[in-house]
């Protein structure tokens, strides 16, 4: 199901997310609910949860019935992490220097 889900994704849904510099990846499936990340443009648009309905979540039920729900997933992506960690250690790294 998983394989099968990131084909969707790969083939279907990041070319049209690609239009307007974006994309989506899957994060977890949870019974017959599936949990997207988007990222680029389309993580921090306003019309997100248009997107995922209307495209992604079409695209996945559209060769995958079985799928009830398809989610955006709110957690911190492992980018945003390594981003903090960074920008912390430079700061620490001035405030030590001083």
């Amino acid at each position: 199901m998983e394989e099968k889900i990131r084909k969707i994704i790969s083939e279907k849904i990041n070319p049209v997310l690609a239009q307007h510099f974006g994309g989506a990846e899957l994060v977890e499936i949870i019974g017959k609910t599936v949990y997207i990340r988007m990222n680029g443009a389309c993580g921090a648009c306003p019309s997100s949860q248009i997107t995922l309905k209307s495209i992604i979540e079409a695209a996945i039920r559209e060769e995958m019935p079985e799928i009830e729900e398809v989610c955006l997933y709110q957690g911190v992506s492992d980018d945003m992490i390594d981003f903090a960690k960074k920008l912390i250690k430079s700061e620490r790294d001035k405030e030590s220097a001083h």
